[in-house]
């Protein structure tokens, strides 16, 4: 499930956050696990609509020079596809972060500039994975996400 589908702001954020807090926190008869899916996804897309709101400061307040026309055109082009809401992209994977795979638990054990390998938590199973949409380079059946929304009801993969 996903849950911030459409935010475009960090204040729209906010509001539909407390709105999924209200309705499945623990202490309000919701589930604790879905509430920690939700804060996980919640903490990812704030810090990619947080960079998103820097770097338009930061072009606004840079000066437009028309020294190399060609190369701020394609720069602009490019951030403007990997800050696309609701588009999951991996550009700014690190090692060591936590992603889900299928719904399994994974580190983040390697990145290079188009991919990045996952390790299964606990297993030695590990994949490859292409930065932009999170699929898998060599088993297309596999996604990653930042969350656990591709976990199965009824069955958890994280024990």
């Amino acid at each position: 499930m996903s849950y911030f589908v459409g935010v475009a702001s960090v204040s729209q954020l906010k509001i539909e956050y407390r709105r999924l807090a209200a309705k499945y926190h623990p202490d309000r008869g919701g589930d604790s696990r879905q509430m920690q899916e939700i804060n996980a996804y919640y903490e990812h897309v704030r810090a990619k609509l947080k960079k998103k709101e820097r770097t338009e400061k930061v072009r606004e307040r840079a000066p437009k020079t028309s020294e190399h026309p060609g190369k701020s055109g394609h720069a602009q082009k490019n951030s403007h596809q990997s800050t696309t809401p609701g588009s999951l992209d991996f550009l700014d994977v690190r090692v060591g972060d936590t992603v889900f795979v299928n719904g399994t638990e994974g580190e983040v054990t390697e990145v290079s500039d188009l991919t990045f390998r996952v390790v299964a938590k606990g297993r030695t199973r590990q994949a490859i994975f292409n930065k932009r949409g999170g699929k898998g380079k060599y088993n297309k059946r596999l996604h990653a996400s930042y969350d656990n929304r591709h976990r199965k009801r009824g069955f958890s993969a994280v024990a």
